[in-house]
């Protein structure tokens, strides 16, 4: 009777155990699924803010190029006037 007994308490124990590892492993596979979404996630918002300085540092460009674009045009409005009073 006692042999019976140890038994059952070693089977019980044997599929414990397996139990555990089985947790243990399906615990580890999520931590690193989380750890690979974190550094997913780190990576897509350093190429955010990447993408935002880039579009900063354009948009600066494009307003000096308005600038720029604005003082020709005022420039070759001038001389078209100089030139127009010189020839009438």
């Amino acid at each position: 009777m006692v042999i019976i007994i140890i038994i059952i308490i070693t089977v019980s124990v044997t599929r414990w155990l397996q139990n555990m590892l089985k947790s243990a492993a399906q615990t580890q596979k999520q931590i690193n699924l989380v750890k690979l979404h974190e550094q997913s996630k780190n990576n897509l918002e350093l190429e955010i803010q990447n993408y935002k300085e880039e579009a900063q540092k354009q948009r600066k460009i494009i307003y000096q190029l308005e600038k720029e674009r604005d003082r020709y045009i005022n420039e070759a409005s001038d001389l078209t006037q100089k030139v127009c009073s010189w020839a009438g």
